[in-house]
């Protein structure tokens, strides 16, 4: 049962899914305070929620936190954990460091507030990332289970980062009585989204440069295959994870690989794209070579499972790119 009275602290609030998921709490009527810093986005992406009486927005590096968004913060409030540095693979295996680094102090930072204010409920938003590489070497192995993550060796030190918050979390939750749930997601897609070329994922990087380009290049030879998952999609795991108080941790992804080619495929076939054809650049680095989930916990627990295709996803945000431009 929804209790509006408890309020929402979202991190990464004006990110792709923190500004999709405020949009949606604060239609619920839920009370929602928002943090962001703005190194990943702007202020446009929140501008609509700004006036609303329900929302209040905090810019704030949560690497130092000074506390002010947090002073009335109790214990019947929830946490949405979203913030944290991610990108394209091309920019993770070029600054390893860099991300690791800025993971691990933004996720104990908030976890010192955590252990200071002791809300009721922690939602940390994990990825399949940080699963084994040995388990993500084929687009025909067995869906990735919660119970994979260990003994762990994940491919990237983003996706050590993110396992190492979400131990972190796991005992200061445990030691604190605090209900916590860690959502580990698939490769998230949709609008708003990072264009930039150099720190985009693959499916806006694509769309950016299907735009522009007669032949749209890919790297690899296009048979790596991810689990892609809109971000409405997303949004409504979190709402289920807030209503549903699950304490642990869940997949979420859909249960099928779909290969960067027939990503590609989609976007030269949308009308809206200059390009026609498709080239392979198999110098370039593509990652994990295929991954998708198990999403029967996430069904049994929360009810949920994805609503939106792939094609649907990808033309939709082709849209909205259009009409931003």
């Amino acid at each position: 049962m929804r209790t509006l009275s408890n309020k929402i602290y979202v991190t990464g609030a004006a990110g792709m899914i923190g500004s999709n998921l405020v949009r949606k709490l604060l239609k619920l009527g839920y009370k929602v305070i928002g943090v962001d810093n703005f190194s990943r986005s702007n202020q446009d992406r929140i501008n609509d929620f700004l006036d609303k009486k329900n929302f209040s927005f905090y810019k704030e590096d949560l690497k130092h936190i000074k506390n002010s968004w947090s002073d009335d913060m109790s214990e019947d409030d929830v946490i949405v954990h979203l913030a944290d540095i991610i990108a394209g693979i091309g920019f993770v295996f070029k600054n390893q460091w860099a991300i690791y680094n800025e993971n691990l102090a933004i996720n104990s930072s908030l976890a010192r507030l955590i252990n200071l204010k002791k809300p009721k409920h922690l939602i940390y938003v994990g990825t399949a990332c940080s699963y084994p590489q040995n388990l993500q070497r084929s687009t025909n192995e067995s869906k990735l289970k919660e119970l994979d993550k260990f003994p762990a060796d994940p491919e990237s030190a983003y996706g050590w980062s993110k396992l190492i918050g979400d131990i972190e979390y796991k005992y200061l939750t445990d030691q604190n009585e605090i209900i916590y749930t860690n959502l580990d997601l698939h490769n998230v897609y949709g609008f708003p989204t990072d264009t930039n070329p150099l720190t985009a994922q693959v499916i806006p990087s694509l769309i950016v440069r299907a735009f522009k380009q007669d032949t749209l290049e890919i790297w690899g030879d296009g048979s790596q295959g991810r689990a892609f998952l809109e971000v409405n999609d997303v949004v409504d795991s979190i709402i289920l994870s807030i209503e549903k108080k699950f304490n642990g941790s869940i997949m979420i992804g859909p249960e099928e690989c779909s290969k960067i080619s027939q990503v590609a495929d989609i976007i030269i076939n949308n009308p809206l794209t200059k390009s026609t054809e498709i080239s392979f650049d198999l110098t370039k680095p593509i990652g994990d070579i295929g991954r998708f989930a198990d999403s029967s916990l996430a069904r049994e627990v929360l009810g949920w499972k994805p609503k939106i295709s792939l094609e649907d996803g990808i033309n939709t945000l082709i849209e909205k790119l259009v009409n931003f431009n």
